[in-house]
């Protein structure tokens, strides 16, 4: 196997790792809606798991890039796919590497979406939590039931006759 296979191999390891992830985001919303910790839980755990293979693709898909270029010649300042496309020569190589760098960067941004919607609603329900032990827990400031009030009243004036008068 070639290093560009090595690399076009990995690109698409890449971007199934990021499929299984949108697609946990999606499931995470669902669960995230109805209110389903521990689901939410192991949808988290899931995540992990995700994250390292994903974490790991990306580094051998750097070392691959740094080989491949060292190999044809090439000096990558950040080993990039954007950068290996423009210094490729075959047109073959950069028809395919573009197509891969636009499915990763389309996966991406939806996974970004999705996170996002999801962190949102975590914040909805976080604050629907920390709302809901607020009123159970605080006492009123003001306990005009069974307390004396902390402000004072003052008692209106009244005199029958008007002294001016």
């Amino acid at each position: 196997m070639t290093k560009m296979e090595t690399l076009y191999d990995l690109l698409d390891n890449l971007i199934q790792l990021h499929k299984a992830m949108y697609t946990l985001a999606e499931q995470k919303k669902q669960i995230l809606i109805k209110g389903e910790i521990d689901e939410l839980v192991a949808i988290t755990r899931q995540e992990q798991k995700l994250i390292k293979g994903v974490t790991a693709a990306e580094t051998a898909r750097q070392n691959a890039v740094r080989e491949l270029s060292s190999e044809k010649g090439f000096t990558l300042q950040e080993g990039t796919l954007a950068e290996l496309i423009k210094l490729t020569t075959s047109a073959e190589e950069k028809q395919r590497l573009s197509s891969y760098r636009e499915e990763l960067s389309r996966i991406v941004g939806e996974l970004r979406d999705a996170n996002e919607l999801n962190q949102q609603l975590l914040k909805q329900s976080l604050s629907f939590v920390n709302m809901t032990l607020d009123l159970i827990t605080d006492t009123p400031e003001d306990d005009y039931i069974y307390g004396k009030p902390t402000h004072d009243i003052k008692q209106a004036n009244r005199n029958f006759f008007n002294k001016k008068a």
